[in-house]
C-alpha cells in the first residue's frame, strides 16, 4: 500500500522564489514543508504551499504554484 500512494504523488512541481521573483520546475522529492520539514511522500503539495528547497548547500524558501497533472487555480 506505501508503494501505491508514493506513485500518486506527481512528479514535477512549478514553485516561485520571492526573493528573485523568478520560477522553476522541480522534483517534488527535492521539496519539503516549511513548516515540518517533511517531504512530500503520501500528498500532493497543493498551490500556495510554502516548502523550502536544497540546492548546492544552500536552503531556499518557496511557493508552489502547480504540480504535475494539476491546473493551477482551478
Amino acid at each position: 500500500m506505501a508503494y501505491r500512494n508514493l506513485t500518486k504523488v506527481p512528479k514535477l512541481c512549478l514553485v516561485y522564489f520571492s526573493i528573485d521573483k523568478t520560477t522553476c520546475i522541480v522534483k517534488t522529492k527535492k521539496i519539503r514543508r516549511k513548516e515540518s520539514g517533511e517531504v512530500f511522500s503520501d500528498a500532493r503539495p497543493e498551490s500556495g504551499a510554502k516548502v523550502t528547497l536544497r540546492t548546492n548547500g544552500k536552503l531556499l524558501d518557496a511557493m508552489v504554484i502547480a504540480s504535475h497533472g494539476k491546473l493551477p487555480f482551478v
